[in-house]
């Protein structure tokens, strides 16, 4: 197949293209800060991925102005034009903030399910939006919408301080405090997103994707998986973590505890097949390893 990334030069989509070409796809990257999108022909293509966006990283910096210009009209261009063009299918890589859901420290209130309203408002999260509404406008019988909403992506090389963060928590301290271990973040291999992405073009599949690895983590099984990494023991106390629950309320404590994450029902696609990489075997390539690039015969 040939495939069309708009959004040259990202880690997802680079990632991607690597990971599709050891399938023996043909895949190409077009830069979309410039206008070498407006001048490529789409119609070589059978399906179009874009990846390109302004990210959550750099949302304090970024205007409503510009969050519209990059993730919502620009999407939504490149899509009419992969219509118009005959591309039958368009990925689009959205984003789990679309829920409106942020990391809590309550239970009942972290888990993401079937009926979990799209409550998403101005920002990364409402352009993500907005666009997957524009976009759905433009699906018919020849033109196939695939909506991808991952949460936080990782690996090897990967930008953000989401892992950075714990990995600097992780082993500046051999004592954990046992705390909310019912709050879970959902996590994505990059090999695992990339994964997705193949069996959703390989299928010609359209609708909503919400991925995540095998495991959610909570904090405490995050500081025990990196510190294994680095061959560390870890002690937990349930003395510290009686602290942490004290002052719960504190911005820090919310940010490393707390979390947000799809329930298993609705993250099942493909039947789990897209989970190559396993929590454990993903924090283990991020930190000493590279992505894994399965090999054809290996798909199945």
């Amino acid at each position: 197949m040939r495939i069309l990334i708009t959004g040259k030069g990202s880690y997802i989509g680079t990632n991607i293209k690597s990971y599709l070409e050891s399938f023996g796809h043909t895949a190409y990257e077009v830069d979309t800060v410039s206008d070498e999108w407006r001048n490529a022909d789409f119609s070589r293509y059978d399906s179009v991925i874009h990846v390109a966006a302004i990210v959550h990283q750099n949302a304090k910096d970024a205007s409503d102005e510009l969050f519209n210009a990059v993730n919502t009209e620009l999407p939504v261009k490149i899509a009419r034009l992969a219509k118009e063009s005959g591309v039958s299918q368009f990925v689009f890589l959205s984003t789990m903030g679309v829920y409106g859901v942020g990391k809590t420290l309550s239970a009942s209130d972290s888990v993401i399910k079937s009926d979990t309203p799209l409550n998403a408002v101005g920002g990364y999260g409402g352009s993500k939006l907005e666009a997957e509404k524009q976009l759905r406008a433009l699906e018919d019988d020849t033109f196939r919408l695939a909506i991808v909403r991952p949460p936080n992506v990782y690996g090897p090389g990967c930008g953000g301080n989401y892992i950075p963060l714990f990995r600097k928590l992780a082993l500046m301290q051999f004592i954990c405090p046992y705390a909310f271990t019912e709050i879970r973040q959902s996590m994505l291999y990059i090999d695992n997103l990339s994964e997705l992405v193949r069996l959703i073009v390989e299928n010609s599949s359209s609708g909503v994707f919400l991925p995540q690895d095998d495991v959610a983590p909570n904090t405490v099984e995050m500081i025990h998986t990196i510190r294994s990494v680095f061959r560390k023991k870890t002690h937990d106390s349930g003395f510290l973590g009686w602290f942490v629950k004290v002052f719960r309320r504190l911005s820090i404590i919310q940010k490393i505890y707390g979390g947000v994450m799809y329930d298993t029902a609705v993250s099942g696609c493909f039947d789990n097949k897209y989970q190559i990489v396993s929590f454990k075997q993903g924090m283990q390539k991020t930190f000493c390893g590279q992505p894994t690039v399965k090999k054809p015969q290996e798909s199945e």
